[in-house]
């Protein structure tokens, strides 16, 4: 009887908290990714300079100043861009495959206990069909 009650409880619980905790702990990964990566940050900022290189432009009006005013902040938002652009595609990978595995974990602790039950029983059934 000891053992129904042990069974019962755990089934409660690995159907019930435990789907509760898994998804927790996936919420937390989910949050580490997007901050680690800091996306709403690159979203954000997607054509600024890079690193905020950019070149004064001088007090009095001189061609060659403006000239390099704008060339440098021209090719220092491009690479902005493109490196912001690498970092939000890692980042975003990473959320797709964290969603496909937090599919992949629910099925498995759905049919965790089916799968002890089945391997016990297969166990038994090859430890005896071959005496």
């Amino acid at each position: 009887m000891l053992f129904v009650s042990i069974l019962h409880h755990y089934l409660l619980w690995h159907y019930s908290k435990a789907f509760a905790e898994i998804f927790h702990v996936w919420n937390n990964f989910f949050w580490f990714v997007v901050h680690f990566f800091s996306l709403p940050q690159l979203v954000k900022s997607y054509f600024a300079p890079w690193k905020r290189i950019v070149e004064d432009r001088g007090k009095k009006f001189n061609f060659e100043d403006w000239a390099g005013y704008i060339i440098i902040g021209i090719v220092s938002r491009i690479i902005g861009i493109i490196l912001r652009t690498i970092v939000i595609l890692v980042g975003t990978a990473l959320l797709v495959l964290l969603c496909v595995g937090i599919v992949v974990v629910y099925l498995f602790w759905l049919f965790a206990p089916a799968f002890l039950v089945a391997s016990l029983v297969y166990g038994f059934v090859l430890m005896f069909s071959y005496s």
